[in-house]
């Protein structure tokens, strides 16, 4: 790759990053920028962009009340100020680490992202989930166009990388809207293979799968991120997002049944700990950043997760896992496209199990990552080269 040309000579990326606490959304953050730098020598930092979040933010908070006036139904008190003790640590581990991701010194909004033109040769959407339609709508209107790069105007550079659609099932409304965005790429790249069809019908423009930014690293260098966490000899790491509590149940049945304890990272919703989380597992961990949760899967004797993300590093570390569906297939808002694209293409198949297979495994199963790893280096060298055709500018924002 060309060598970098001054010190504006720097690429712009648009994603979820500010305020996310989120694992997998902070973690494919910190990967894109530092991959673009130490394979393609180009220096690269995240718009910490701060996306209007209120209608979410108001549905959590009903959602919290409600949980509380349950609870108290059913005897059970919570300490406020032992909940905020939790969510204050949670969210300080997160911050040092959301620090340590290359982004812009100052917060942008809908009305001042514009203000960023001029401070970079060219931008990239994607990493996270900022095509699903049900992330969306937690946005206005103004929100969505910054992530098809909308504000950029075209003269510079405009490219995606990796962006995630998850759900496939698309409104007239939200098509006719995203693929005004969509058209005014210079180059389209998404994360699911299932997601091209869509794409196709709002776009003549050729779009290419590639990895998730995650990916674009090796292992050893993950291995340089992580941070010790306190964890017991031997355990079951359980990540799930969604609140399925039959699948909890039989997590931890098969636990019992291997004598090892289950460690988990309890959901909070407001000041409050998701219902289905209260007295699931034996270890609630609420300290761990995205360091940790690297080390937690790593080390683990087997990961049960609905998580993309918790999937993918455990294939990276070679960590025996399985993998829930997170909602039923043909449900309104179905996220699991992307597990089963992951699933499939890396020859992972065996390891998406219902509650019932969890439960009739005697032990921890062994699993084969030899075909995964050497097909993850083939892909990830194809997503650099993807990275380096899409981003051949100068600083003037003119093709080389």
């Amino acid at each position: 790759m060309r060598e970098m040309r001054s010190e504006n000579d720097k690429v712009a990326i648009v994603t979820l990053f500010h305020g996310n606490y989120n694992f997998g959304g902070l973690l494919q953050a910190y990967a894109l920028p530092v991959a673009l730098e130490k394979y393609l020598e180009i220096a690269a930092e995240q718009i910490d962009y701060a996306w209007c979040y209120e209608k979410e933010k108001e549905q959590k908070e009903k959602r919290a009340v409600s949980l509380r006036k349950l609870l108290y139904l059913f005897g059970i008190r919570f300490f406020s100020r032992l909940e905020k003790r939790h969510l204050k640590q949670r969210i300080h581990v997160f911050d040092r680490f959301m620090d340590d991701i290359p982004h812009s010194r100052e917060t942008y909004y809908s009305d001042s992202v514009s203000d960023v033109l001029g401070k970079y040769t060219a931008f990239i959407c994607g990493g996270d989930q900022i095509w699903n339609e049900q992330q969306l709508k937690g946005m206005r209107k103004e929100d969505e166009k910054v992530f098809t790069l909308q504000f950029v105007p075209e003269p510079i550079k405009k490219v995606s990388y990796a962006p995630s659609m998850a759900v496939l099932d698309l409104t007239d409304e939200f098509k006719a809207e995203f693929s005004v965005g969509l058209n005014r790429l210079d180059a389209i790249s998404i994360r699911e293979e299932r997601s091209v069809p869509v794409l196709e019908e709002l776009t003549q423009k050729p779009i290419t799968v590639v990895v998730d930014p995650v990916l674009l690293l090796q292992e050893e260098e993950w291995l340089e991120v992580m941070n010790p966490a306190e964890k017991p000899q031997k355990y079951v790491l359980c990540y799930l997002l969604g609140d399925n509590v039959t699948q909890r149940r039989a997590v931890q049945r098969f636990a019992k049944k291997t004598h090892r304890p289950i460690v988990t990272f309890p959901h909070i919703l407001g000041n409050v700990v998701r219902k289905c989380d209260l007295f699931f597992g034996d270890v609630y961990d609420y300290s761990s950043g995205p360091r940790e949760f690297l080390d937690l899967i790593r080390h683990a004797d087997l990961v049960v997760t609905d998580s993309f993300h918790a999937c993918v590093f455990s294939m990276i570390f070679k960590t025996p896992f399985a993998v829930f569906e997170r909602s039923k297939a043909g449900e309104t808002g179905n996220m699991n496209s992307r597990i089963y694209d992951f699933l499939e293409e890396y020859h992972l198949e065996r390891q998406l199990v219902t509650e019932k297979e969890l439960e009739d495994i005697k032990d921890i199963p062994k699993v084969d990552f030899t075909y995964a790893h050497e097909h993850w280096q083939e892909r990830r060298r194809e997503s650099l080269a993807y990275l380096e055709n899409a981003l051949m500018i100068d600083r003037n924002g003119a093709e080389l």
